[in-house]
């Protein structure tokens, strides 16, 4: 990037480069705090990102309120909920710099008053790298100090525990650590590099949905970008660009971008997959540029075994289910959405609307009512596309005051959204939905 001059940046110190800025955005995210909280590690990743593109000025919390919460475009509420975000953005962002942080690299603050993140980075001398004393340390971090006490008890304890098991062999103390947390403590023995590529390519996984909002699909797939630099060998960040490089394939109106878009994302995908043959997401994403391709029976070969290698991988299942539906196959769409369905991972995941457009397409009508007039009240998405799939609906059910009230507020918040185009390239191997939405718009 050509932006490192536009970051803002305290007066008296040189502005820090953005793989620096990058370096101290990943230990924030990876910090236990923001691990509980998905939605604050895509809030600060969304501002950093923008700014380091040249775009901090224009960081708005309608924008956010959009773009990382899913909120309507002229609601209040999403304002009002950034606002109390921010103020936990804030709060964890102090307590990670207080207590974890060793003073060195760039330090990042999101001041009272916006949302435009601020970057600060101290002049490192070699006096840095000697051993800090102590009592230094504890001068510098008082809320160490206060819970020394505290720590030494719980060495007490410990050591009393582990005294009381040697004499007891049969007790087994429960796992300390989730899988995930296991595996990325496992690369973290193997390279910094590359944990900090697969945390990186984690987080922007969990940039999928919207899946129609090209900004946010270009900000993803730079993450994935920098985290196949960081790492060539890790297949995440192939199979991540794979997966967006599609997405904005479907989404794009020119022919000819739409076919290098696919050779791209089919590079991408087959770089994954010879890294990673058994991978579940480098097989989901082959299958999502197959279905890009237009080729469903392999797109569905690929998706079924993405699904056998990941069965309760949220992500995997969002991927397998988007592919399913451009496959135009709505039971296995359906299997993998079902609201009873068992999944695991961090990210904002579409099961909900890919739930409703499978039963569009199966029929369901009551259904797809269901799943999409849940979705504010359970903090999912809403989009241009979720409105029209409930207008239609509606429409098929006989409820024209209501299908005529839906595409309206579609048509006014979204006035830009493609609706046609999109509908004969998501349903181009189903005719009946595809004609259903059509008839639907034209209707009102």
């Amino acid at each position: 990037m050509n932006q490192a001059n536009e970051l803002p940046i305290d007066q008296d110190i040189a502005p820090p480069s953005p793989e620096l800025v990058r370096q101290a955005l990943q230990s924030v995210v990876s910090s236990v705090a923001f691990q509980a909280s998905p939605r604050l590690q895509q809030f600060i990743t969304y501002v950093v990102e923008e700014t380091l593109a040249g775009r901090g000025a224009q960081i708005r919390g309608k924008a956010i309120a959009v773009e990382v919460y899913g909120r309507s475009i002229d609601g209040t509420g999403g304002r009002n909920l950034v606002r109390v975000e921010a103020r936990r953005l804030r709060r964890l962002l102090h307590e990670f710099y207080e207590d974890q942080w060793n003073g060195k690299g760039v330090r990042i603050f999101v001041d009272p008053g916006g949302y435009k993140p601020r970057f600060s980075q101290k002049n490192t001398t070699a006096d840095d790298t000697s051993e800090v004393p102590s009592s230094d340390v504890l001068a510098k971090h008082p809320r160490l100090r206060k819970l020394l006490p505290l720590g030494l008890g719980c060495l007490v304890l410990i050591a009393g525990l582990g005294f009381w098991l040697a004499q007891d062999s049969n007790v087994v103390l429960p796992p300390t650590r989730s899988l995930g947390q296991a595996e990325r403590a496992a690369l973290g023995e193997q390279s910094l590099t590359r944990l900090q590529a697969a945390n990186l390519a984690d987080q922007a996984r969990g940039m999928f949905f919207p899946v129609f909002d090209v900004k946010r699909q270009q900000i993803a797939l730079g993450m994935f970008q920098h985290a196949t630099e960081l790492d060539p060998a890790l297949s995440d960040g192939y199979a991540g660009s794979a997966q967006v490089l599609a997405t904005l394939a479907i989404l794009a109106p020119d022919t000819a971008l739409r076919d290098d878009l696919i050779s791209k994302a089919s590079e991408m995908s087959g770089r994954a997959l010879d890294l990673s043959p058994t991978d579940a997401w480098a097989n989901g994403a082959n299958g999502w540029v197959l279905a890009a391709q237009n080729n469903p029976v392999e797109a569905k070969k690929y998706a079924r075994m993405s699904v056998e290698l990941a069965p309760n991988d949220g992500h995997i299942l969002d991927l397998v289910g988007i592919t399913a539906i451009l496959a135009s196959a709505p039971e296995l769409a359906a299997e993998v959405s079902n609201p009873e369905r068992l999944r695991s991972g961090s990210g904002r995941f579409g099961a909900r609307n890919i739930w409703g457009v499978s039963q569009l397409m199966l029929g369901n009508y009551e259904k797809v009512v269901e799943a999409f007039q849940g979705a504010p009240a359970a903090g999912a998405p809403v989009s241009a596309p979720s409105l029209l799939f409930q207008a239609v609906a509606q429409d098929q059910l006989g409820h024209s005051q209501e299908a005529q009230r839906l595409v309206t507020e579609m048509r006014k918040t979204w006035p830009e959204f493609p609706s046609e185009f999109l509908a004969g390239r998501i349903f181009h191997n189903d005719d009946a939905t595809r004609q259903a939405i059509l008839d639907t718009l034209t209707r009102y």
